[in-house]
């Protein structure tokens, strides 16, 4: 089984983090999967390099004409293709040959200026088309799905989409003791977490909404901002014009144990994406598996995830007097919190087992290779 994405771990996205959890559970289960992505734009450390197989590639922002992808498909059964992935799923799909291609729908992507024009113009015009040639194409909700670029696809298409929602490490991504000091966080002070990319591609996640709303509550609150990206500065900056920047933290980009004890230590978790390109959130399941209730934008996709009025708190996506008001309301009141947290976490080990996901991916598999044959 080879996978394909326009990202691997350690660089930012949800999709490339999909990708690389999935290849190591099939490994986990004696299957010969492997995950082939682009040359990375800046220099990694040996030890992350070695992770995946890289290939050399022509690249724009995340797409890439991958070099030498041909030969490294010989041998494979299955190829999973991480969708979008400009460059290399028009490659692959348009002259589809013996090999079945399973493809994950992630998102619609939704960069501005020109490369907005190009994008558009692709899934209006080729995506049906690619898609269409495709043995199944997942998606991680049908809520998102049919309020995606899919929808028109879907009538002719329909038998060949699977719902195969993303899964959490509720082993690993559990409650656990408060670490405020590690944070510099006093311990009577209501605590707020963000976790997302602080680059241009990530600028959907709602940083800047998050600040406005953030300045406007308690003065004993604070805010954990986890992420790194050429954005950052511009955040910093607009955290000191709003005369908060003491109380929050920019944590850069943490490793797995750290960022655990950061879910731990944050009383709500907020998750305020600006557009349908969030289609899922795997950090807002991962706060969830932690016992940490969430305030989300009442996005397609999303609302699978976060539960309103059980899990966390939805509001309309740009709506800082609602994002503001939601989070001064679970600021203030600690029982309401401990249930939704209780209530996150079960939603999570019920419904989001990584098992699950693999068992249905495993099936996939077995499916698009007995119809080949």
């Amino acid at each position: 089984i080879t996978h394909l994405s326009c990202t691997a771990p350690p660089e930012i996205g949800g999709i490339g983090t999909v990708a690389a959890k999935e290849v190591a559970l099939l490994r986990a289960r004696s299957l010969d999967a492997r995950l082939i992505a682009p040359e990375p734009l800046t220099d990694l450390q040996e030890e992350a390099r070695s992770s995946f197989e890289r290939l050399p590639a022509l690249r724009i922002g995340n797409g890439a004409i991958l070099r030498g992808l041909d030969a490294r498909l010989r041998q494979t059964d299955v190829v999973h293709l991480h969708y979008p992935f400009y460059g290399t799923a028009e490659r692959l799909l348009w002259r589809r040959g013996h090999i079945p291609v399973v493809v994950t729908f992630h998102m619609d992507a939704k960069p501005e200026g020109w490369k907005g024009m190009a994008v558009d113009i692709h899934r209006e015009w080729l995506q049906p088309y690619l898609l269409s040639r495709a043995a199944t194409v997942i998606v991680s909700s049908f809520d998102y799905a049919h309020r995606s670029s899919l929808e028109p696809w879907f009538a002719e298409h329909i038998d060949r989409v699977v719902e195969l929602p993303f899964g959490v490490d509720t082993e690993f991504f559990a409650p656990g003791s408060s670490s405020r000091e590690r944070f510099s966080v006093p311990s009577d002070a209501p605590t707020f977490l963000f976790v997302g990319g602080l680059d241009q591609a990530h600028a959907f996640k709602g940083v800047e909404e998050l600040l406005r709303a953030f300045a406007s509550i308690d003065a004993h609150a604070h805010l954990l901002i986890v992420g790194e990206g050429n954005l950052r500065a511009t955040y910093e900056d607009q955290a000191r014009a709003l005369g908060i920047a003491h109380r929050v933290h920019f944590l850069g980009r943490l490793d797995a144990v750290t960022l655990r004890d950061a879910f731990c230590t944050a009383d709500v978790f907020v998750f305020p994406s600006t557009s349908s390109a969030e289609a899922f959130g795997l950090a807002a399941l991962e706060a969830e598996s932690c016992g940490v209730p969430v305030i989300a934008s009442d996005l397609p996709g999303v609302r699978t995830v976060v539960l309103h009025g059980q899990t966390g708190l939805l509001v309309p996506p740009k709506d800082v007097v609602a994002l503001t008001n939601a989070m001064a309301s679970l600021a203030a009141d600690p029982v309401r919190r401990a249930q939704m947290g209780r209530e996150a976490r079960r939603l999570a080990v019920e419904r989001f087992s990584w098992d699950t996901h693999i068992d249905g991916l495993m099936q996939i598999y077995q499916r698009v290779c007995a119809s080949r044959s």
